[in-house]
């Protein structure tokens, strides 16, 4: 069982390192490629830009399957060597947690797709330009180009931009994981208050709202404050670092405290049994 645990871990980390080092890779190379290509010349990098973007989709892919195999390697360890990530797995292997993670996240990204213009729905389209994709070789900051805009129908389109991309992914993930915890912990402690926890959760999972670009509070803050789209991605311009530096870490903090209050709890019950 040792060995299953290990060889299925290992295996795991590496699919993810090489994972990671590719997406890091295919960003670079197309980045010092557009670079130094004038823009008469852009127009050869199309196939490249397809190729990276197909690299990146893969890419993530297969870190979340390594992530799968690192969370089913945990459920095999010995139980007096658990770890935080045995906890998360203990959790997350269990059916009813493992639903409500893939729907959590499922509906929060198709949310923060919206709000980010990953998904975009038009009400102003003229004429009938679908299906069609399209694709903005140069010129921005490594990791927002190339875009490949993705029209399905008259009123809906899909804007692809790797950074944007990568962001809702990991934000999402991580939203899911704190709902099944959260659930976990709920049940686990119904005669206790995890109020800290939720008001933490809550507050990471809002603030990775804002995280792809300036413009994925545009539309919400022009509904509550009656900004112009325009003008509350100038306001929002600058926090976006902030924005990324508050909810990640949020997101990932959050389940480390639940975890440690159940730890906790499972070391007391052991010494009343005792």
């Amino acid at each position: 069982m040792v060995e299953n645990y290990e060889s299925l871990r290992n295996r795991g980390i590496r699919i993810i390192s090489l994972s990671v080092f590719s997406i890091i890779f295919a960003i670079f190379l197309y980045s010092l490629f557009s670079s130094n290509q004038s823009l008469p010349e852009v127009a050869k990098l199309y196939n490249l830009a397809i190729a990276v973007i197909f690299l990146i989709v893969v890419s993530l892919a297969a870190s979340g399957y390594g992530s799968y195999l690192i969370l089913q390697s945990e459920s095999l360890r010995p139980n007096h060597e658990r770890s935080y990530l045995g906890y998360v797995s203990r959790i997350l292997t269990t059916k009813t947690y493992w639903v409500i993670f893939i729907v959590s996240s499922i509906f929060y990204g198709v949310f923060f797709g919206f709000l980010s213009q990953i998904l975009i729905y038009h009400d102003d389209v003229v004429g009938n330009t679908a299906p069609s994709i399209s694709v903005t070789l140069c010129c921005n900051y490594p990791g927002y180009v190339p875009m490949i805009t993705i029209q399905l129908t008259e009123l809906f389109s899909i804007l692809i931009i790797p950074l944007n991309l990568i962001l809702a992914i990991i934000v999402s993930t991580l939203v899911g994981i704190n709902f099944a915890l959260n659930a976990s912990f709920l049940r686990k402690f119904k005669d206790q208050s995890p109020r800290k926890f939720s008001i933490a959760s809550t507050f990471g999972i809002f603030s990775g709202l804002f995280i792809g670009c300036p413009t994925c509070a545009g539309s919400l803050f022009s509904i509550i404050v009656g900004f112009g789209t325009s003008a509350a991605v100038s306001i929002l311009a600058p926090f976006q670092s902030l924005f990324i530096a508050i909810s990640i870490p949020i997101l990932i903090v959050t389940p480390l405290l639940i975890i440690r209050k159940i730890m906790k709890s499972e070391t007391c019950d052991v010494i009343d049994n005792q």
